[in-house]
């Protein structure tokens, strides 16, 4: 993909006042671009996702700073994360999303039901409900994911899904 396609591209820290402001660029772009509401809102929603877990989930690094990309592609929109997380937690992370990736559109609406009302929370204080509400919005109910090793502990988790 070239770069004449990203329309968003963020590295840094990642907090609810960045988040705010990805959100009201990436609506008025979208707007710009000829997107309606409806598809906008959804794309939004992703964002809160994709960027929560980036809150939630990435260690401050200064050189392996959090990562958020948006490319206009042919079938939507294609969002990008990273961040640097431990092994053992992107081990879970990527048996997590194969498991995701395997179902059917109609198993992963009822694994959300599952998952919604299970009543568990995880230590960073979700219910696993991120990755799996990205999946069931989109294009394919797919995530893509890649790593990279940056220590004997920790590696750069990559997501990718397109919208």
């Amino acid at each position: 993909m070239s770069d004449s396609n990203v329309i968003y591209d963020f590295a840094g820290e990642m907090d609810n006042s960045v988040l705010n402001r990805i959100l009201v660029t990436m609506d008025a772009r979208m707007a710009e671009m000829g997107e309606k509401v409806p598809f906008r809102k959804k794309i939004n929603s992703i964002l809160i996702e994709a960027c929560q877990n980036l809150m939630h989930h990435a260690p401050s690094a200064a050189d392996f700073p959090p990562r958020l990309q948006i490319e206009k592609v042919e079938s939507g929109y294609q969002i990008s994360t990273g961040n640097l997380i431990t092994k053992s937690k992107a081990e879970k992370l990527a048996r997590y999303i194969d498991k995701i990736n395997l179902m059917s559109r109609d198993e992963l609406r009822e694994f959300y039901q599952k998952v919604l009302t299970n009543g568990k929370i995880s230590a960073a204080g979700g219910g696993g409900l991120g990755i799996l509400n990205i999946a069931r919005k989109t294009v394919d109910n797919r995530v893509s994911y890649s790593s990279q090793e940056v220590s004997e502990e920790t590696l750069f988790f990559n997501m990718r899904f397109v919208v």
